[in-house]
């Protein structure tokens, strides 16, 4: 149920403050006189940084006067050490608590590389300090929740008592994310408090016009949590509220949601004109109620601020706001040249255009694994051991070994529980490893890899399952906005060590909606790598390298291989497969094609078709991994052979093979004895569910034979 702690009226204030109200909360004198001092300190350096605003000293502010009280209350409970916070961008009163300096604030106001936060990359407010606790957040509203509950299930999976809070506003109670993580959070009892600072407005949009219900906290019901209401104007109900949550989520009682009533004094942003939506009055109505003048008068009332100890608190204020903005505005802006950096935790290849000498070294360990791999073949013939294996045996054996190696593994996804998933992949590894280890969840994509992002952040390995690969379009603000964003926008603080599977490709009659390929549009964001195996034992390399990753890894694994494809796969664990290293699969002489998935088979196949009929000795490279792209190997073939077909399912246009084609043109133009063509899928939805249509669609190893035979004849 929820529960509602009424807010005195103006009428009652004075004769409630008459009583003591702190010392049955566990507040003394020094906890009070703190949280005033704190909220003084917010407000001041809150109207500083606006006023650089308008003077034209920083670029873009956002102003949190009217949330301290809620703000300061919430923090006051957190447990410094052993909570984790996800804050959202008017949360200053809340890290000013958590221990961020001033000048540390500044700092981020002016964009200057020691920002703790981000290092100038973000705009301010973007909070983020793993000294302190708080993970890292971005500017799409609610994206954070999901990671709170990751987090949060991560810190019981461990046994600790630590809980996850995470601060937002109302708006973001439209959004799905913030239904997914407060369903999974019910759903698993997670030790994790949602704090909703409710100022009535979502830039403009008023709360009539957001949701259906008045109060945000009466939806904690359908959660499974608790709810309740406070008068987010009055720090010590806040306290109380937060504190009590905090207690029940350690205890192991559940989640909480605590919404504080509030509002904004100033616009959503300095962008913002907020007198087109709210008048004067209502503002000036609002600030009768300012949570600054309460606490002060509270104090008064209780006789625990003397005035010379005031008087002291206001210039020690003023000092400290003073002293920040000159300190802050005085260093130095982040060097050009690091705009290139920390893009990766594990950088692979050299940063694709940046200019010669920026941007991070290729990791050392990388670059040696990558010098001293082998193929499977070689592998075999040096007299390792190997064992045959179709493609879905391969990754389930890989998962169960990967589980028994380190307990840190997780998988979650749609139906990986006792069905096993829906290709068998995970079949049988519940009963091995348990509930906590191999986690069936609800149909809510955005949530499996939300989820995911906040058990890497807390110490886990996850290996989120997207049921097909056509699904995974839901999450993509989280794959986009955050997990491939989080190294690069925390100045390398944080980073996700997280996997996601999905099962790609047609030719099964899976129709448009479990046929996609989607490796291009994923390829095209900085920070996430995506690996595209072919072959059972590429399938067990390329899986422990991405869990071992401690950047997020997409593999991709094309559906039709699962049962048609067998292959050697050798039996020591020690196996693996560079991520960012392309196979060739079939040596030659006359022509290249590059390609992936299910084609390096049908390819290699056309190739010794030719071969047979002694049209062409043509070489096949199978890039295994999609980006970073192994340019050295593609164009190393080129040159030899002279000419380039690429290949791949996915449609034609602003694909991969466009991306290889204007690689070989850039790189390799004067080794050509022909243009670089394509063969690609029509720009069709893939594909449709008739056998015919289908089958017209499909890309066959007859049809690369004739495209390549095109082009041997040039």
């Amino acid at each position: 149920m929820t529960e509602v702690v009424e807010s005195p009226t103006e009428g009652e204030l004075a004769r409630l403050h008459i009583h003591d109200r702190h010392t049955a909360l566990g507040l003394d004198t020094d906890d009070l006189v703190g949280m005033y001092r704190t909220i003084l300190l917010a407000r001041e350096l809150d109207k500083r940084i606006w006023a650089l605003n308008r003077q034209g000293r920083a670029a873009f502010v956002v102003s949190g006067q009217g949330h301290e009280g809620a703000q300061v209350g919430a923090a006051w409970a957190i447990r410094a050490g052993k909570d984790k916070v996800f804050p959202y961008y008017r949360d200053l009163a809340l890290m000013l608590t958590l221990g961020m300096t001033p000048t540390e604030v500044m700092a981020g106001v002016f964009a200057r590389a020691d920002d703790p936060n981000t290092g100038g990359r973000q705009m301010p407010n973007h909070w983020g300090s793993r000294r302190l606790g708080v993970i890292t957040g971005s500017s799409p509203i609610a994206t954070q929740l999901p990671h709170a509950s990751g987090l949060a299930f991560a810190q019981q999976i461990e046994g600790s008592d630590g809980v996850s809070l995470a601060f937002f506003g109302e708006g973001a109670t439209a959004r799905g994310d913030w239904h997914e993580a407060l369903n999974f959070a019910g759903i698993h009892r997670l030790p994790v408090v949602f704090v909703c600072e409710n100022n009535g407005y979502a830039i403009s949009v008023p709360i009539a016009k957001e949701s259906a219900v008045e109060n945000v906290a009466d939806r904690a019901h359908g959660y499974g949590c608790t709810g309740l209401i406070v008068d987010g104007n009055d720090p010590l109900d806040v306290y109380e509220a937060v504190q009590g949550a905090v207690q029940r989520a350690a205890a192991g009682e559940g989640p909480s949601l605590v919404e504080a009533k509030t509002y904004r004094y100033l616009a959503h942003t300095s962008d913002d004109d907020d007198r087109t939506y709210r008048s004067a009055e209502e503002v000036e109505a609002w600030r009768k109620k300012d949570p600054l003048q309460r606490m002060h008068q509270y104090l008064i009332e209780q006789r625990l601020l003397p005035h010379a100890r005031e008087e002291e608190i206001i210039a020690e204020v003023k000092g400290l706001v003073e002293e920040a903005t000159r300190v802050a505005e005085a260093m130095a802006e982040p060097a050009p040249e690091t705009a290139y950096t920390k893009v990766f935790a594990r950088p692979l290849a050299p940063l694709v255009g940046a200019p010669p000498g920026r941007g991070d070294d290729p990791d050392a360990g990388a670059v040696a694994a990558r010098a001293a791999a082998v193929s499977v073949d070689t592998y075999a013939e040096a007299g390792g051991e190997v064992v045959d294996k179709n493609v879905i045996a391969a990754v389930n054996g890989v998962l169960r070994e990967l589980l028994a190696g380190d307990e840190r593994v997780m998988i979650l996804g749609e139906d990986v529980g006792p069905r096993g998933g829906v290709f068998r992949a995970t079949d049988g590894l519940i009963a091995e490893f348990g509930d906590q280890r191999v986690v069936d969840t609800p149909l809510a994509e955005s949530s499996i890899v939300g989820i995911a992002i906040g058990l890497a952040l807390g110490g886990r390995l996850p290996i989120a399952e997207i049921q097909f690969a056509d699904f995974i379009h839901a999450a993509f603000d989280q794959l986009v906005s955050e997990a491939a964003r989080i190294h690069y926008r925390s100045n390398g603080d944080f980073h996700v060590p997280m996997v996601v599977r999905a099962p790609w490709g047609g030719g099964v009659h899976g129709a448009l909606y479990h046929s996609q390929s989607i490796e291009a549009s994923y390829s095209h964001i900085p920070g996430l790598k995506v690996v595209v195996p072919s072959t059972p034992a590429d399938v067990v390399g390329l899986l422990r390298e991405a869990v071992l990753d401690p950047d997020p890894v997409m593999v991709l694994e094309h559906k039709k291989t699962y049962r048609l494809i067998t292959g050697p796969v050798p039996t020591s664990t020690d196996w693996r497969v560079p991520i960012g290293l392309a196979d060739v699969a079939r040596p030659g002489s006359d022509a290249t094609i590059v390609t992936y998935g299910l084609h390096r088979h049908l390819a290699v196949e056309a190739a010794e078709s030719l071969s047979e009929a002694g049209e062409g000795e043509v070489e096949v490279i199978d890039l295994r991994t999609i980006s970073p792209l192994d340019r050295e190997t593609v164009l190393e073939s080129v040159a030899r052979t002279g000419r380039c077909l690429v290949v791949h399912e996915d449609n034609i246009s602003f694909g991969v093979g466009a991306e290889v084609a204007a690689l070989v043109a850039e790189e390799a133009f004067y080794d050509l004895d022909a243009p670089v063509r394509r063969l690609a899928t029509p720009d069709v939805p893939n594909f449709p569910f008739a056998g015919s249509l289908e089958g017209e669609m499909l890309i066959g190893a007859d049809d690369i034979a004739a495209a390549a035979r095109i082009l041997l004849a040039v």
